[in-house]
């Protein structure tokens, strides 16, 4: 089986009128299901500029702050803790966003990050998912009205292929807002490339988002 990889971007939006609506963006489909999935690359996400790696579809024109809380499921091994470790370097050396661990508030932007067996029939599948993140945005209106994020990160731990840099990467962008790219060279496009670096596009996505 090819070292390919299935990304689920989860996207939800919650309300402080208790409405709630979420949609779920993955390459080629879209369902009103809460999980969708294909090893397409197309996407119908918007950008800020063409030049940038298209937003998920639910941070599009929301403010957030820059800082970011993040925490582990107690059974995330160690092997995966230093990936999204390295993840979280990367996306730091930005100084677009801040990363830092601990739980913060309800009113704080967070990121869990966890780990989920999903295994495939490995005599009829082409691909097999190595990972599932997204944004949670929580928004309360009226007196002491806020919007933040919290979001998830996941590795699939039934592939030793998924624990690696470039997934746990690939899973916080997803984490922080960038959906994804039909680049190559992005560490967001849907098949793993192995890619650890943030491209240009990527960085310009995150500071549409966290810049406005």
């Amino acid at each position: 089986m090819p070292a390919t990889w299935l990304t689920e971007a989860q996207q939800m939006i919650t309300s402080h009128q208790a409405t709630q609506s979420s949609d779920q963006t993955a390459d080629t489909t879209s369902s009103t299901t809460s999980s969708s999935a294909s090893s397409s690359t197309s996407t119908s996400s918007t950008t800020a500029s063409s030049d940038a790696t298209p937003i998920e579809s639910n941070v599009q024109g929301k403010t957030l702050a820059t800082t970011y809380y993040y925490h582990f499921k107690d059974n995330v091994p160690t092997a995966v803790r230093q990936e999204f470790e390295r993840a979280v370097a990367t996306y730091n050396q930005t100084g677009i966003v801040k990363l830092v661990a601990g739980t913060g508030t309800t009113k704080q932007n967070q990121i869990t990050f966890f780990v989920y067996h999903k295994a495939v029939d490995q005599q009829t599948a082409q691909t097999i998912e190595l990972g599932y993140g997204g944004p949670n945005i929580i928004e309360q209106t009226g007196w002491g009205a806020y919007t933040a994020n919290h979001a998830k990160a996941g590795i699939n731990v039934d592939y030793s292929a998924s624990i690696k840099q470039s997934v746990a990467t690939h899973e916080l962008g997803h984490a922080l807002g960038l959906d994804h790219s039909t680049s190559t060279t992005s560490v967001m496009y849907p098949v793993d490339q192995g890619v650890t670096t943030l491209s240009t596009a990527d960085i310009n996505a995150l500071k549409s988002i966290y810049q406005n």
